[in-house]
């Protein structure tokens, strides 16, 4: 009975294997067919063991091949320059992008410890609760915020999977909050949702002196439980980026409130819009605590770690269908 229980076991790990292999194979036909093999094996891996150690990956796979052999595969797979992780994810990204026709899309932007010495900066599609991978790049750096050039880059990368939205907000934490982020997004005439530090200078009116958020806040009486917007702003006395709208929201039981700058006005609710930047959390949870294991990774270059976040990226959509 164990041996029929164990034969059925391995016979619908290698049905999954070889649905994800036509897929792949649908999708990106194009492609080296050992590389989409190996990559097929990988999310079938992730899918099923809910890690991302490579032995962990192997001994879920249906094959009478030995792990060590698997792993050297995988070492040789998340190492080989062919695989550019972007243009590989590209026919997915695109699939998903034929649904944004006429709705407004959310892109939230955040940057995540990955393995010990590297951080990835990632874009995601709000969806349904959660949200789904679009882009990401990793780079060395056990802490710290990503400078905003490579927010920029990476948010260059996916704008063109957003050009039938009919509109487009981008939302983060304070790390996107930078002055020539800001620029690029009014530039490209998406809108956003951004936490920044009450240090930073905003003036309230074309006549009125800069001062600090938090300056602005204490001045109005601010308390906990209330939430106050001040529309047309101009933000940062060294950019001087006109018409944005400052909001602050205190939570009963917080020490002191969130900031937020916005391209939305006031009667659009911005601090309620934000509230989709958690979701990612989510995501971050899939991949890591709560789902595959990201985090422990002992890979240290950031190229192989891209090309480890391709196989879970696909595994993410396919468990979130």
């Amino acid at each position: 009975m164990k041996n029929k229980s164990k034969q059925e076991a391995v016979s619908a790990n290698h049905a999954l294997y070889e649905h994800n292999k036509a897929f792949l194979e649908q999708v990106a036909g194009d492609k080296d067919k050992a590389l989409l093999n190996t990559l097929a094996m990988l999310v079938t891996g992730l899918f099923l063991g809910r890690h991302v150690q490579f032995w962990a990956i192997a001994v879920w796979l249906p094959f009478d091949v030995q792990l060590t052999s698997l792993e050297r595969r995988f070492e040789r797979f998340v190492a080989d320059p062919r695989v550019e992780s972007g243009k590989w994810f590209k026919p997915l990204v695109e699939a998903m992008s034929l649904s944004f026709g006429n709705e407004t899309v959310y892109v939230i932007m955040d940057s995540t410890q990955v393995g010990s010495q590297c951080r990835t900066l990632m874009a995601a599609i709000a969806y349904h609760q959660t949200v789904l991978p679009v882009g990401w790049k990793t780079y060395k750096g056990k802490k710290g915020h990503l400078k905003g050039e490579k927010h920029r880059e990476l948010l260059e990368n996916v704008q063109p999977y957003l050009r039938y939205a009919q509109k487009v907000v981008v939302l983060g934490d304070a790390e996107f909050s930078s002055e020539p982020l800001i620029a690029w997004l009014v530039k490209q005439k998406w809108d956003f949702v951004l936490r920044f530090q009450h240090r930073y200078q905003l003036q309230l009116t074309p006549e009125s002196e800069w001062q600090s958020m938090k300056s602005i806040y204490e001045a109005a009486a601010l308390k906990p439980g209330q939430i106050q917007h001040w529309d047309k702003v101009g933000y940062t006395q060294l950019h001087h980026l006109p018409d944005l709208t400052a909001t602050v929201q205190w939570e009963k039981g917080h020490e002191e409130p969130i900031c937020l700058i916005s391209s939305l006005s006031s009667a659009q609710l911005p601090h309620e819009v934000y509230e989709m930047r958690y979701w990612i959390e989510t995501l971050f949870g899939n991949h890591k605590s709560r789902g595959f294991q990201l985090a422990r990774t002992h890979l240290t270059d950031p190229e192989h770690i891209d090309r480890l976040i391709l196989a879970v990226a696909i595994a993410t959509c396919f468990t979130l269908g």
